[in-house]
């Protein structure tokens, strides 16, 4: 007997990494749910990457809404299609986040929402509370996709960038530094006091457009906050695809969350 998909909710799936990772998992048969604010876009986006509206139709349930509404963050942790019952996904992708503004002056870019990733966070854990127990299935683990620059025990960028870093892409890497907190934070409590079973997050370095290189060009590293370790991968650059490659093989398809639970993992060239 075939065994059944695992299903995953998808937060940014309209972004680079996370709609990289979205078509990896559709074109593998999981059953994905995925918030955006135009579903028509996110559609699109897909078809573009040659996903049949046939897939689409039967792997795909797109709740339109913001990330701060905890409504339709619980209809995508929870979805449903017509005549089915709704249960809580296996694992939960977020990779939320805004791009700079740099006009007018490129110098001294802007940010129109400088605290979206903690508040997704924070909608996300506050969901999964509410969400119905379901046993014996556990609770959702949670992927959450951050950055290099942020580390408090190590320079984990090369020193060359470290002005872009700390300069111009301070205020979007004090917040998810902010996000990456409220979730260990939640990871500290009481396995049965946890909305959730497990996380692991992601910080890649400085995202490209390119085309994905593969697994076997990227380098792994990690830190690990309750042991208080930290070997981090030191590079420039990675693709938006290799993101969301590595991000499906390893911790939705594969068996790197066992691997790296409660870690941060960098990844780079």
């Amino acid at each position: 007997m075939t065994p059944t998909k695992r299903s995953v909710a998808f937060f940014g799936a309209t972004g680079g990494s996370i709609l990289a990772c979205l078509t990896l998992a559709l074109r593998a048969g999981y059953n994905c749910s995925a918030l955006s604010r135009s579903s028509s876009k996110l559609q699109t986006l897909l078809l573009e990457r040659s996903i049949s509206q046939a897939t689409l139709n039967t792997h795909l349930t797109i709740i339109r809404g913001d990330i701060r509404d905890l409504q339709s963050v619980s209809q995508t942790l929870s979805p449903s299609k017509p005549g089915t019952t709704n249960h809580p996904v296996d694992l939960v992708v977020s990779g939320i986040g805004r791009p700079p503004i740099f006009a007018p002056n490129p110098l001294n870019p802007t940010f129109d929402d400088p605290t979206i990733c903690q508040d997704a966070i924070r909608t996300i854990l506050a969901a999964l509370r509410n969400l119905p127990a379901s046993p014996p299935k556990p609770k959702p683990w949670l992927f959450v996709l951050s950055t290099t620059g942020i580390s408090s025990r190590v320079r984990d960028v090369p020193f060359l960038l470290t002005p872009l870093y700390h300069w111009v892409l301070a205020v979007p890497h004090k917040d998810k530094k902010e996000m990456e907190d409220v979730l260990l934070a939640e990871a500290s409590k009481p396995a049965s006091d946890r909305d959730m079973e497990n996380f692991v997050i992601l910080r890649p370095s400085l995202l490209t457009d390119g085309a994905r290189l593969g697994s076997g060009q990227i380098r792994v590293g990690e830190e690990d906050e309750i042991r208080g370790t930290a070997s981090p991968a030191v590079g420039y650059t990675i693709s938006r695809e290799d993101v969301g490659g590595w991000l499906f093989d390893e911790l939705v398809d594969g068996k790197g969350k066992e691997k790296y639970a409660g870690k941060m993992i960098s990844i780079t060239y």
